[in-house]
């Protein structure tokens, strides 16, 4: 949780102009033309960030050309909303150089997932902005992501998540504050300034192409950090690519079953088929009797 006052970015509205923007890994025109199709189709206009094409190893880009494509987008009155290219690595590599305050006094939405986990993060625990976890352009023509992304940042709708497909490793029912996303990449962010409080937050995981003992290894990291026994619920989403089911799954209850809280798999968030979009910094309920995950408030102002 952050001590800051929450802010919303304001409802998205069709006609209105949204900016694309690759803070991490870099991007083709390819890999985001059918995203960018289905935003016009909205419809909405386009702002191309002046580096999102640039490619410099595995960034897009300096650092400070990643940080000034930020920057503009959310100083830039005309652009409402702001959807990330891609993940793959680069944002945590920017976050001490990013104006965080003036984050705070242009609230907008912003969306992405995986490595974009970092940026939102950070930016929700220092300028108290909802963010959204949710596709990135390169995702968004899959399965329902751009249907149910469209729904959270364009009206007050408040989803309910069925976990159809999970298991419960404890059970219970838990209320708490929203966050998580990629767990390799929550677990770069201990002991910096830019992962909030866990105490009474509902922690969603995600990852994908970590083999057993990587998986392991990072949850052992989170335990030992004592990060875990200050949640209200653990929630675990999609594990991809990371070896047998039945070996993650027994990894998953061998090193979760003994927190004292509501433990269970099967959220639909990730590298999957399906990546629900979820607003990271408010109220849930999670009722693993009911395989329920209840958003309590609007996404939106």
């Amino acid at each position: 949780m952050v001590s800051l006052p929450i802010i919303k970015g304001p409802r998205l509205q069709p006609n209105q102009t949204v900016g694309i923007v690759s803070p991490a890994s870099p991007v083709s025109q390819s890999e985001i033309s059918q995203g960018l199709e289905l935003l016009e189709s909205f419809p909405l206009k386009i702002r191309l960030a002046p580096h999102l094409f640039d490619h410099l190893n595995y960034l897009a880009g300096p650092d400070h050309d990643r940080v000034s494509d930020l920057h503009q987008m959310f100083s830039d009155p005309d652009i409402k909303a702001i959807f990330c290219a891609r993940g793959g690595y680069g944002s945590a590599r920017i976050l001490n150089n990013i104006d965080f305050d003036l984050i705070q006094k242009n609230p907008k939405i912003i969306v992405g997932f995986s490595d974009l986990t970092a940026l939102l993060i950070a930016i929700y625990k220092q300028s108290g902005l909802i963010t959204i976890h949710g596709p990135t352009l390169s995702d968004l023509p899959k399965n329902r992501n751009w249907p149910n992304l469209s729904r959270l940042i364009t009206t007050p709708h408040r989803p309910q998540v069925f976990l159809t497909r999970g298991k419960v490793i404890n059970k219970g029912k838990a209320s708490g504050i929203l966050l998580g996303g990629n767990l390799s990449i929550i677990c770069s962010l201990l002991d910096t300034p830019f992962l909030p409080s866990f105490e009474g937050v509902i922690l969603f995981l995600e990852e994908k192409g970590e083999s057993p003992y990587r998986l392991d290894r990072m949850l052992t990291q989170l335990l030992l950090s004592d990060r875990l026994d200050r949640l209200s619920a653990l929630v675990i989403g999609e594990i991809e690519d990371c070896g047998e089911e039945e070996i993650i799954n027994s990894l998953l209850e061998e090193r979760l079953g003994g927190l004292n809280i509501p433990v269970v798999t099967g959220l639909p968030v990730g590298h999957g088929v399906e990546n629900i979009s979820l607003p990271l910094g408010l109220p849930v309920l999670i009722d693993t009797e009911r395989m329920l995950l209840k958003i309590e408030e609007s996404a939106i102002s």
